[in-house]
């Protein structure tokens, strides 16, 4: 550590010692850390503004509408009551969605895996 390091925390120790940061104000309450956004400045501007006005960004509203389509679809995937070719049709058309989406979200990470349908089988009859 260099020297002025030292010195910091050697007045922050005796600060502690003395009892000075024993009656801040928001003692207790979470802190509302903003952190830089990773695409630059102005997207966590940008962010900032719309989180305040308690609005989301137009990606974050894809996704949640996307994971909902998803549940759907795969929960009729399991099923399997409907039509295998209906269901592609579908399954494509939610594919094209989310390669939409992916190319909006800002972070990699947060993409989407487009969904796999197994093998078609005929319809029950």
């Amino acid at each position: 550590m260099d020297a002025l390091k030292i010195i910091a925390e050697n007045k922050i120790l005796q600060a502690q010692s003395e009892g000075v940061f024993d009656e801040l104000e928001g003692k207790g309450k979470p802190l509302h850390l903003e952190m830089a956004h990773p695409t630059g400045a102005d997207q966590f501007m940008a962010n900032h503004v719309l989180r305040q006005n308690r609005f989301l960004p137009v990606w974050l509203e894809d996704r949640k509408i996307l994971q909902q389509l998803i549940g759907a679809c795969l929960s009729a995937i399991e099923e399997g009551n409907t039509d295998p070719y209906t269901l592609q049709e579908a399954v494509e058309q939610l594919n094209r969605r989310i390669s939409g989406y992916n190319l909006r979200v800002p972070v990699e990470s947060l993409r989407l895996m487009p969904i796999q349908i197994p093998e078609l089988k005929p319809a029950k009859e």
